[in-house]
């Protein structure tokens, strides 16, 4: 819980430090996500299951902070929530993450209505679940990474106070997840939760 003060700390810092230059909005849309293997042990043998894309959503607000020849800095705070499945014959899993995000974006504006962005995305993952099949009971969340860091490029358009935009994210901090049931079927599972994703979002700016 501290970390998740000193998160949101940062958060606010970033955003009040140029309150005086910013253009408010607020976003959402999807995310098509996956994340990495899961490792089980079942009988003491063990199993490497890779993960299946699935569709996620986010929203959150936005600023964006004009800079000299045609950049500008955009920083975001989002609610993010993503999933992943893992399938085993014909029983499948679920891993899902619910996140808040910081990406601290510089972009290009081009012929006014074109974006290209990049940058870091710090994201604070608030809650770990791994959902099973009705024949797995009893799995439980026993540790996980708090933070991560990812990378975001993409391309946008903008119309007035209206735009979307399309980027790729992918992570650069090895972050993992593990889980433990009571019983002889499913021992312990450690689960990849670094992660690449498409992410889909409409926008809409106060000013």
């Amino acid at each position: 819980m501290k970390n998740l003060y000193l998160f949101l700390v940062f958060c606010c810092l970033t955003f009040s430090a140029h309150a005086q230059f910013l253009n408010w909005g607020i976003k959402g849309g999807i995310n098509y996500n996956e994340n990495g293997d899961l490792r089980a042990i079942n009988l003491g043998n063990p199993i490497t299951l890779s993960s299946n894309e699935e569709v996620g959503y986010h929203i959150g607000i936005l600023s964006e902070i004009k800079l000299p020849l045609f950049l500008y800095l955009r920083p975001e705070l989002v609610y993010t929530h993503t999933e992943s499945s893992y399938k085993l014959n014909d029983d499948q899993g679920t891993l899902k993450l619910d996140k808040l995000e910081l990406p601290v974006l510089v972009g290009f504006r081009v012929f006014k209505i074109g974006r290209f962005f990049f940058g870091p995305n710090f994201s604070y993952i608030m809650n770990t679940k791994l959902s099973v099949p009705e024949s797995v009971e009893g799995v439980s969340n026993v540790s996980s990474d708090d933070f991560l860091v990812s990378g975001q490029i993409g391309l946008g358009l903008n119309f007035g106070k209206i735009g979307a935009d399309i980027r790729w994210e992918t992570g650069f901090s090895d972050s993992e997840a593990s889980f433990i049931r009571n019983s002889t079927d499913l021992d312990f599972a450690l689960v990849d939760t670094s992660h690449s994703q498409f992410i889909l979002s409409f926008y809409y700016k106060f000013k």
